[in-house]
């Protein structure tokens, strides 16, 4: 069970960052994100923001040590990603937000830094 679990999460891993790393460089040459993040009320420049932010959290998923941190950050921008589109009334977009914030939620606790994962067993007598 331990092989199956290990192969999925580095498949998630995988897909999420060749997904994160492409839509974080997409928003720095994309004339269209402008517009949507103008129509949206966000400031000016802000698309860069999440951009570099999906790119170094695209990235951190393949370093093992980064892997739970990148995965709580991408969760994180899912998570307003998810209200904006609820604010929005593009409920659509907002279930698929929510289902990758659920995904890499469930990656960031999987992949949680031991020092943490050891507090949280319980101690075997």
């Amino acid at each position: 069970m331990d092989k199956i679990k290990t192969v999925i999460l580095w498949a998630l891993q995988i897909l999420f960052a060749l997904f994160y790393t492409i839509q974080g460089i997409i928003k720095f040459n994309s004339p269209s994100w402008i517009e949507r993040f103008r129509a949206y009320g966000y400031p000016d420049h802000f698309y860069l923001v999440i951009g570099v932010l999906e790119v170094l959290g695209g990235v951190s998923l393949l370093i093992p040590k980064m892997t739970g941190y990148g995965a709580a950050l991408l969760a994180i921008i899912m998570g307003g990603a998810c209200l904006t589109h609820l604010l929005h009334h593009e409920t659509p977009n907002a279930i698929v937000t929510a289902v990758f914030m659920i995904l890499l939620g469930v990656l960031a606790y999987a992949r949680r830094p031991a020092r943490i994962r050891s507090r949280q067993e319980p101690q075997k007598p």
